[in-house]
């Protein structure tokens, strides 16, 4: 069966059309794959730039809290991951800080993502550690309910009680070597008692220079201990709080949480 010319034209025609359509369609196609790759990159940069100026916040607090570093400390172009954070403290004078960390990828030179993150009148306050909190608490003895973990739980209405009334010791194992210079006691019944500290709980010695003020606060030369022995005698001894400081030193900052702004 014969086609005629202007038939085999339309057909020509036709096929043409059908080319350009999923020529352009394959163009669209090709360019929305595009599209997506170059927003997921420029997304995970974003990201990227985000966590890292995370990472300069955290290395900021760290440094105040530690006492690294006073508030106006801070450091630039620092490398981390795949880009770099830049930071600064400022102390606002009224017991607050404020920490900038700005996040970038891959520099600050010509970066393709960045990220600020701001915390705000951060609460400062300073104050001594008591190394017995958290530490684990043991005793020669004790009597009914008045265990030995009530001599370090930071509450005064509870105590250990010894179950004999001389030679009782009431043992703290901090789970790390701690420097010591003072205890602060409170108890009764205590005739007497001698302070000793360990680093492997197997030989103790007693502390050097030991001089008791009221309130039962005793200081004594630095020593390095694991674990912290007060050996006590008097009839059937209580300990409400047995508490352990470093003056020497010197208190810890503490920060607070403060209000957080994130802006690129």
């Amino acid at each position: 069966m014969k086609l005629f010319k202007w038939e085999k034209g339309a057909a020509l025609i036709f096929v043409f059309i059908v080319l350009i359509t999923l020529s352009a369609i394959a163009f669209a196609f090709l360019t929305m794959v595009r599209d997506e790759i170059t927003t997921s990159g420029a997304a995970l940069a974003d990201m990227q730039a985000f966590y890292i100026a995370e990472a300069g916040l955290a290395k900021a607090r760290w440094a105040l809290t530690e006492g690294e570093e006073a508030a106006g400390w801070g450091q630039e172009d620092i490398s981390f991951g795949e880009g770099t954070y830049t930071l600064t403290t400022f102390d606002n004078g009224d017991d607050t800080y404020t920490i900038t960390s700005d996040g970038y990828i891959p520099d600050d030179n010509n970066p393709v993502a960045k990220r600020r993150i701001v915390e705000s009148d951060i609460p400062v306050t300073t104050e001594l550690i008591n190394f017995s909190s958290g530490a684990a608490a043991s005793a020669s003895s004790e009597q009914g309910a008045n265990t030995a973990d009530h001599a370090n739980d930071g509450e005064s209405s509870t105590k250990w009680k010894s179950a004999v009334n001389n030679g009782s010791w009431l043992k703290l194992a901090f789970g790390y070597s701690a420097t010591l210079d003072r205890i602060i006691y409170t108890g009764n019944k205590i005739d007497s008692y001698t302070i000793e500290c360990s680093e492997d709980d197997a030989v103790y010695q007693a502390v050097t220079n030991p001089v008791e003020s009221p309130g039962g606060i005793v200081d004594f030369d630095a020593v390095s201990a694991r674990y912290l022995m007060f050996n006590v005698n008097g009839n059937k001894p209580e300990v409400n709080e047995l508490e352990s400081y470093s003056i020497a030193g010197g208190a810890s900052t503490i920060l607070g949480r403060g209000e957080f702004i994130t802006s690129w």
